[in-house]
């Protein structure tokens, strides 16, 4: 449990473990059940900050629905063994006072907090830091936020001991609030992706600097998301793990490379994941030249793989072709051959594969039937017509 690495929680005066546990896919797991465990699994293993949110809501694979906040606090409150406080992030939607208190006092409701005799938050007996978020601004929130004076009654809230700390989370495309937002100097905590396919957040930017080192220049404890670049990259790394050398670990290896982030929230969902997510922070970190090697690698894969297949084969779920043509196998041989041949490697077996296919994507009638259908609005019918090009 002690040997996992920590880091400085910004300004706080809290160590943070270099992984934390991201809450926001307990509602893609198999079952409540498991949601819990892994929960518990976390703590066990010594993990101190757990990152969650009023929006991180879902149906298990049993069909239970499932509230990430709900599960946090039911789990951590049954704990007594817990012997430092831990930190919990969550986020609400409020950008105007009475929004904010509204999601404010139901996270705290659904998190089941409690106050102590000397004014600490607890879950059960355990203390709590509690960051508060508001989550995901962009040009709008922000505007709202800055003139709704929200900030100013976010700080009263603080005070009254509704909280410890205040934060925002953002993404890639609002970097002009994001600096707005910083210049405040009313934040503690601040959450952003980084990866090695979206790495600019830790990089130089003509207007901006580089974010992350300003973050930590003005001791705000920064947390990192989309690690592995999302769950939208799990589709992907299967098409792509076989000809490059990016994988999961290096992708984690990657973000803990840079000085300037308190922890990466890793969003796993077995208890395997946070295993190896831990075993990777254990160990060293990446030069600049290895960080850069795999931006690049990671940017050859980006363009490879854009506007390909990826293989979730969710459109199967509620379709079916009126001429019966696999297209989904199709298009993952497909979007195969493009990364072999972009990584210079064989693409013979590729074609075989597709040869051995009996309808192939010339017997496409291009349709468009199927298009609605893909999670990702690929226009399949043009994708077809290149797949039969390359692998014929």
């Amino acid at each position: 449990m002690n040997l996992i690495k920590r880091r400085p929680f910004g300004k706080t005066g809290l160590q943070v473990t270099q992984v934390s546990l991201g809450a926001m896919n307990l509602r893609l797991l198999p079952s409540e059940k498991e949601a819990r465990e892994l929960v518990n699994y976390a703590l066990d293993r010594g993990v101190n900050l757990i990152d969650t949110a009023r929006a991180y809501n879902g149906t298990t694979g049993d069909g239970k629905e499932l509230e990430s906040e709900i599960i946090v606090g039911q789990e951590v409150a049954k704990r007594t063994d817990l012997t430092e406080p831990l930190i919990v992030v969550t986020k609400g939607h409020g950008y105007n006072p009475k929004a904010f208190d509204e999601h404010l006092n139901l996270s705290r409701e659904k998190l089941g907090l409690t106050v102590g005799p000397e004014g600490e938050i607890l879950m059960g007996r355990t203390e709590i830091r509690l960051v508060y978020f508001f989550h995901g601004i962009s040009r709008e929130r922000w505007d709202e936020i800055a003139s709704s004076g929200v900030l100013e009654h976010a700080l009263k809230r603080r005070e009254e001991g509704l909280f410890t700390y205040l934060g925002f989370s953002s993404h890639t495309g609002h970097e002009e609030c994001i600096a707005e937002a910083l210049d405040t100097g009313v934040f503690q905590v601040v959450e952003l992706p980084y990866n090695c396919f979206s790495p600019s957040f830790g990089r130089e930017q003509e207007r901006y600097g580089n974010f992350f080192r300003r973050i930590h220049d003005q001791g705000i404890a920064l947390i990192n998301m989309k690690a592995f670049a999302g769950n939208g990259m799990v589709e992907r790394t299967e098409i792509f793990k076989d000809y490059c050398y990016i994988s999961p670990e290096n992708r984690l290896r990657f973000c803990l490379s840079n000085p300037w982030i308190s922890t990466v929230d890793a969003g796993c969902r077995f208890r395997e994941e946070l295993d190896s997510n831990l075993a990777i922070s254990a160990g060293p970190a990446y030069s600049e030249a290895e960080q850069e090697a795999l931006i690049g690698e990671a940017a050859k894969v980006s363009a490879l793989i854009e506007g390909t297949c990826r293989e979730c084969t969710h459109c199967l779920e509620k379709f079916a072709c009126p001429r019966e043509i696999n297209f989904p196998e199709i298009l993952a041989l497909s979007a195969r051959h493009k990364m072999a041949a972009g990584f210079d490697q064989s693409v013979d077996g590729l074609k075989k594969a597709y040869a051995a296919i009996d309808l192939q994507a010339d017997q496409c009638i291009a349709c468009g039937e199927c298009s609605p259908w893909c999670e990702y609005k690929l226009d399949i019918p043009p994708l077809m017509e290149e797949a039969h090009r390359l692998l014929a």
